[in-house]
């Protein structure tokens, strides 16, 4: 084994293995799910004569010392300490539920005869190159391994259980130890108490089945029926392509042999008087499908393959083996395919198990394309991101459903549903995901009704209040935090956030700015900016509007007039110096007070201050994660979208991860930017819908029924459907109660009822400290 994951399998054969993720064609719409198969058979027609392929679909069961005691979120923070505690063992609990409990994994294998490594790397580097691409029109990504993680994959099948001790620091003369001896077990034993069908590997009970004989029709769950089993196993499948011509003349030749046949039938026929035109059932049929294969090898674009499929499984007695090999045998057969035993063979079906590219069993038969890219890898879809927060449990399997969005290569997303659906329950648990994984990072969340104040306030963040009666200023014109940026820069992004403000002010519905207004704006918003720098401070929104007043356009009095109540009187506090800054880890600006226009502008002015906060996290490396609810608020006007939109794609790139909470999706739909902004993010959470909103969700992200239907008015609180990039999984949730639940919990009545509760205890509290202190006296 090479490094680089490049192993020499024997002399002359060369092997690199990728790793693939699971896509959601179970679910997937009958189109999506023909473009699926479509490209899997083209990655199989991809591999010429001279190549192997090898597919292989491992269940790796989590070790039993992880359930129920892992760790998912440090507890170093005194502040979080409470909270991360009483989160692991919910998650815990939670883990032990899981049906299966089965880490699944599925790896393509490659293997071609070279004379050196050296000649086989650019031949594998190109098989490598037009897999990738394939999967990736799949939305499957995929990753090579390196020689350390094969070395984990074998090891993981050879000593089932036992950890792998890997380092390629004790390979080679000083440390006398070759890759094969990590990996080795400490005894194999092919004639366990004297049986053929089986074998040990150190004290586990081992088995491979052959695939061996199939029905003349397979479904696409043929293979994905056995792979969802609960129970620890690896699927491999061997795939050999024949040269086209070599293909058409095997098939050309028994096609002969059964004319043959067939000639020698009818002429007995005739001997003995009987009707020549009656021939055996078997033959007539094995005829028909001969020459059905010739033509789809002629003329239907099809391939011919060598098909070799196996399954191994292993489990600590020879009783519980018996039962997983049942299990396995009996789902096969529902399939039409028929797993047998591999007696006296199982050491050539443990190498062949092995995702190294080399089949060493001679059990095959002749597939084309079609039939085998029916076998699909894609089971029902886990999610299980290293470092991912929790979303709740896989609705099929009971999994846990963890997502790193830092992982996804467009961030961005959206939360919605119907009130009641869970929806603020779910953002808040995301919150203290990331509150509790990433120390680091900052959270901002926009709050119209003033309902994430607790969750912050609990995790020591600051809660920022406006409105008319609080002493909370923000100034729009503030640079603090972007002074590192070219002068011009910092214009154009003010004046595109003064065309917004401009757009919020106006009530005449959803007609843009015109672009008299929008020149008259952009000259004094520099305007402000430079007379403000030659008295040495930031403008305010007063300068601007008497800048405004000042110009000859009428126009320019008419946006003077618009912007009058937030210069004077009660809704001023935006023409204020700004006092409160973004200094605090997490920050919430509630915004529950102000009117529906006023909401929109002072949104507008926070998001702006939240540009410049980004700018700075991203020079030191942090992750800004921003939260808007009611996000629909935003699309109200032409100039606010575009505003809104160039926000949302320009944060990408400056380590922005921003959630957009609506319960209005239609609304939010209607307009096209909105729709370009869901269809360039990859996390969608999908809660309970109105039948509007769920075809509006079902038609923009081609969802199928059954898709539709973990959305629909049917499912409770807390269930829904997450979509994470190429991902699409089944929630359900059932949060337990305790001090995590009190600060996700926005049920009305159960708040109400905890308020009361919390008022009776301090009641009585101030009661035992006035009679205490009665009888000290």
């Amino acid at each position: 084994m090479y490094p680089d994951g490049i192993a020499q399998v024997e002399e002359g054969l060369f092997s690199q293995t990728m790793a693939f993720e699971d896509i959601s064609y179970q679910s997937a719409r009958e189109e999506s799910q023909r473009a699926i198969f479509s490209g899997w058979c083209q990655l199989f027609d991809y591999f010429g004569a001279d190549s192997c392929v090898q597919l292989t679909v491992v269940n790796r069961p989590i070790p039993a010392e992880e359930i129920g005691t892992k760790r998912f979120f440090p507890t170093d923070d005194p502040q979080t300490a409470a909270y991360a505690e009483e989160y692991n063992r919910i998650l815990n609990d939670k883990m032990r539920e899981g049906v299966s409990n089965l880490v699944r994994e599925r790896y393509l294998t490659f293997a071609v005869g070279a004379p050196s490594v050296d000649a086989a790397v650019p031949r594998l580097a190109r098989m490598r190159g037009d897999a990738e691409q394939t999967l990736a029109k799949m939305r499957s990504s995929s990753r090579t391994l390196s020689g350390a993680e094969r070395i984990g994959v074998l090891n993981g099948l050879l000593r089932p259980g036992k950890p792998n001790l890997f380092s390629w620091d004790a390979v080679g003369a000083r440390g006398g130890l070759t890759t094969k001896d990590f990996v080795c077990p400490s005894s194999l034993d092919f004639k366990p108490e004297g049986s053929a069908s089986c074998f040990k590997s150190g004290d586990t009970w081992c088995q491979v089945l052959v695939l061996g004989r199939f029905g003349s029709e397979l479904s696409d769950r043929c293979l994905a029926d056995i792979i969802d089993l609960s129970v620890p196993l690896a699927i491999t499948l061997h795939v050999q392509a024949m040269d086209k011509s070599k293909a058409v003349a095997f098939v050309k030749k028994r096609i002969a042999w059964m004319d043959k046949e067939i000639i020698d039938e009818q002429m007995g026929a005739v001997k003995k008087g009987y009707d020549f035109q009656i021939l055996p059932s078997e033959l007539k049929y094995s005829k028909e499908e001969a020459e059905d294969l010739l033509d789809h090898l002629q003329n239907k674009n099809q391939r011919l393959y060598v098909y070799t499929g196996l399954v191994y499984t292993y489990a600590p007695t020879r009783e519980g083996l018996d039962e997983q090999v049942m299990q396995i045998v009996s789902t096969a057969r529902r399939n039409s395919i028929e797993a047998d035993t591999l007696d006296y063979r199982q050491r050539e079906g443990l190498n062949s198990i092995l995702p190294l590219g080399h089949n060493h069993v001679e059990v095959s038969r002749m597939m084309t394309t079609a039939q085998v890219a029916i076998q699909m890898p894609f089971a029902t879809q886990e999610l299980s991101h290293e470092g991912g927060g929790y979303y709740g449990q896989n609705k099929q399997s009971s999994n846990l459903v963890l997502c790193n969005r830092k992982r996804l290569a467009s961030p961005m997303g959206f939360v919605a549903g119907k009130p009641g659906s869970g929806k603020s329950f779910s953002v808040k648990r995301e919150i203290e995901n990331t509150i509790l994984a990433y120390p680091e990072d900052e959270i901002i969340v926009l709050d119209p009704a003033g309902e994430y104040s607790p969750v912050v306030e609990a995790n020591g963040g600051e809660c920022m209040r406006f409105a008319p009666d609080a002493d909370t200023h923000l100034n729009p014109f503030d640079l603090s935090d972007v002074a590192h940026q070219s002068r011009s820069a910092q214009m154009a992004f003010k004046i595109d956030a003064f065309l917004a403000l401009s757009s919020a002010t106006m009530a005449e519905g959803d007609q843009g700015l015109p672009e008299a207004d929008k020149s008259i704006i952009s000259r004094c918003v520099e305007r402000a900016y430079r007379d403000a720098d030659e008295e040495g401070r930031t403008p305010l929104l007063g300068d601007f509007h008497r800048i405004l007043k000042a110009q000859p356009e009428l126009e320019a009095r008419d946006i003077a007039l618009r912007y009058e109540r937030y210069v004077e009187g009660a809704l001023s506090f935006f023409n204020r110096p700004s006092n409160v800054t973004f200094d605090r880890r997490i920050t919430n600006v509630d915004f529950r007070d102000l009117s529906e226009n006023m909401r929109a502008f002072g949104i507008i002015t926070v998001l702006e201050c939240v540009r410049n906060r980004m700018y700075r996290n991203f020079d030191r490396g942090v992750t800004t994660w921003l939260y808007i609810d009611e996000v629909q608020s935003l699309f109200g006007h032409p100039s606010i979208i575009a505003y809104f939109s160039r926000f949302w794609a320009e944060g990408r790139k400056f380590n922005l991860i921003a959630t957009g909470i609506t319960q209005n999706s239609v609304y939010m739909l209607d307009h096209e930017e909105a729709r370009n902004m869901v269809l360039n993010s990859d996390f969608i959470l999908l809660h309970k819908q109105s039948p509007l909103d769920r075809r509006a969700w079902t038609e923009l992200l081609d969802m199928s029924a059954q898709e539709a239907s973990y959305i629909d008015e049917s499912v409770r609180a807390g269930e829904g459907l997450l979509i994470a990039g190429g991902a699409r999984v089944p929630l359900k949730d059932s949060f337990p109660k305790g001090s995590l639940y009190d600060l996700f919990n926005t049920k009305p009545d159960e708040v109400a009822a905890r308020k009361r509760e919390e008022g009776f205890r301090r009641r009585a509290e101030s009661r035992r400290r006035k009679d205490g202190g009665v009888s000290a006296t």
